[in-house]
Formats: structure tokens, sequence, C-alpha cells
């Protein structure tokens, strides 16, 4: 058995091959450098497919947010290890489980837009980073939390037009205490503000919300992408679940600059599951 798993802040997706076929769940996710050791244990162990199979799983691949660092990787290594005490496992950072469900073994750029935000450059083996992965309060140009970040600071300054910060007020009644305790004294501060996107999607065809969106697509490709010279000659591939949804944008602001957009996937796990099933 051959086991994928890739996961973000928000959820963890899993697939599970047994000869050629795959069976696919989630769980929460996982995050070395957030999470203790037996808060990872307790959510993996928990999951029935895993429970009743880790004894028969020869290949754990596990891409993860969190995982970029030789120190994240060394203590999912750990323990992933506890529980699959006989498999070979393999423990990367989600950028790379992009790269191989979208370009495989063909170079591009890998962009990911989610609850956060990143981008590389991809030989067909190996990612070149630049200095990127900045978090939510930094860097994260066009994902989740930042547009969350960027709404919630107009709505607070009274920038809203009116009817867009009526609806806003509608469907959430919060104030500029419970924000402020939210986004400075509770964990997971950039999920809380990532939690905005959907209405913000939902309103998208207003005027003010369309220029909102294009900014940030613009930021990203003139923040990320741009710092790339490779992007000029090759493709560039999105990942996640805010690229899927600005999938229309992202293709509009690429075309107006020249560029080649490739696939634009919610998640990387069919890619994914093609990739380890001919390699």
């Amino acid at each position: 058995m051959l086991l994928i798993c890739d996961s973000g802040s928000t959820k963890a997706d899993w697939s599970l091959k047994d000869g050629n076929t795959f069976s696919d769940f989630q769980t929460a996710g996982l995050n070395p450098v957030h999470m203790n050791e037996e808060t990872i244990l307790k959510i993996i162990s928990s999951e029935e497919k895993i429970s009743t199979n880790s004894s028969a799983v020869e290949e754990v691949y596990f891409f993860g947010a969190g995982c970029g660092s030789t120190e994240g990787q060394t203590r999912m290594v750990a323990v992933l290890k506890k529980i699959f005490s006989q498999a070979k496992i393999s423990v990367d950072n989600d950028l790379m489980a992009a790269a191989i469900g979208t370009a495989g073994k063909e170079n591009g750029i890998i962009a990911i837009l989610g609850t956060g935000s990143n981008c590389c450059y991809y030989d067909g083996a190996t990612i070149y980073m630049k200095n990127f992965g900045l978090g939510y309060i930094l860097g994260d140009e066009a994902s989740g939390a930042w547009f969350g970040k960027k709404f919630l600071r107009e709505f607070l300054y009274g920038r809203l037009p009116e009817q867009l910060a009526g609806l806003f007020n509608n469907d959430f009644s919060i104030d500029r205490e419970q924000v402020i305790d939210l986004v400075y004294r509770k964990p997971n501060a950039n999920l809380y503000l990532s939690s905005f996107m959907p209405f913000i999607i939902k309103h998208k065809s207003d005027p003010f919300l369309k220029e909102f969106l294009r900014f940030g697509i613009v930021q990203f490709f003139e923040t990320n992408i741009n710092a790339f010279p490779e992007s000029k000659k090759t493709t560039i591939h999105f990942v996640g679940s805010v690229a899927a949804i600005l999938e229309s944008e992202i293709r509009e602001t690429g075309k107006s600059k020249n560029l080649r957009i490739g696939k634009i996937l919610k998640r990387p796990m069919d890619g994914l599951k093609d990739f380890y099933t001919n390699y």
C-alpha cells in the first residue's frame, strides 16, 4: 500500500493506494510548526482508514504546510514513523505537492493561493524559492487571509461602500473589540481572517470587490511571479481554493502580462495520484 497526504492549514487530503485503487479521505490540517506531536498523532490515528491499514502501508508521501524546513520535516517524519513503522517515509512542503500535482516532471512556476500563498520555480525535480513565505502578517499576497485582512481593515476604517458594509454587517455583526481580540489574542488568526473570503467571493460582482480582487491578484504577480525570470518563458500553474475560485481573474492578469497560465487546480491530489501511479 502507498499513502499520499497533502496538508494545508485547514484540512489534509489523503489518498490510500491499494493495488490500482485509490481511497480518498480528509482529516484536519497538520502542521509540525504549530502543532505538538500528540495533537498530530491523535488526528492521524483517529482516521479509521489509517488505523486499520497502518501496518500494511509500505510508502508514505507527506506534503504539508510547516514542512519546508529541515526541522519541520524531521518532526513530521518522527511522528509518521510512530504510526507507519515499516514504511518508507518522504516529507516535503506543500509547494512540492503543487509542483508534482500540476507539472509532474516538467518545469514551471508553481503558485499556491489558499489560506496562505507562496510561489517557486520547479525544474521538474527540485523547487527553487525566493524570499516569500512570510506568512499572513508580512506576506501571503492574494491569499484568503490577505484578502480577509485587507477587507476587514476597510470595513473597520469605514471605507467600504455603504451597501456592501450593510450586507457585511448583517452577515457577521462584528465590532472593533471583537476583531482585535480574535486577531491579536486568539490562536489561528490567519484562519479567522480567511473566513471572510466566502462573503467576498459571494459579492465579487460588486464594483468595489471586483477591483479589490483584481488588485490582489496583480499584487501576487508583481511580488511573487515577477521575481522569477523563468516566468517569461515557462508555464505558470496555480493550486489552492482561492486560485480555483479566482481562475478568471488569474488568467486575465496573466494574459495582460503576456504570461502563459497552465493548470489551475483547487487541490493537487488528483495530479499526485496520477504521478504516483506511473512513477
